[in-house]
């Protein structure tokens, strides 16, 4: 099964930015993350307002995903996010989220479908 990547976005709280950036360091829970079989990668972006969390993956995204939100410490950590952005959604199950799946992607030389 070839990566896949799943995006989480959402709008932050006025004026979290700075304050985000500092505290991500301390709270993000990359340990918990790393013991997560089928987590590659996780980049967090924000700008003009918006929050985005784009999560590279291998495998299962569906048994991915139940390891992902049951864990403890990733429960503390999106406790902890509630802080920083607006609307933060609760739900264990991937379709009531505000998340992006990737379709096609462009490797330079040609547009491919993103399958996996």
């Amino acid at each position: 099964m070839a990566n896949r990547r799943v995006i989480f976005t959402s709008r932050l709280n006025d004026g979290a930015e700075q304050q985000l950036i500092h505290d991500l360091k301390t709270i993000f829970p990359g340990d918990a993350l790393r013991s997560i079989d089928g987590i590659e990668e996780i980049t967090i972006c924000q700008g003009n307002g918006m929050f985005a969390a784009i999560f590279e993956y291998d495998g299962d995204f569906e048994r991915i995903f139940a390891d992902y939100i049951s864990n403890p410490a990733v429960q503390s950590f999106h406790a902890k996010m509630a802080a920083y952005l607006k609307d933060i959604p609760w739900s264990n199950k991937p379709a009531e989220l505000p998340l992006l799946g990737d379709v096609f992607y462009w490797n330079g030389r040609k547009v491919q479908e993103a399958v996996g």
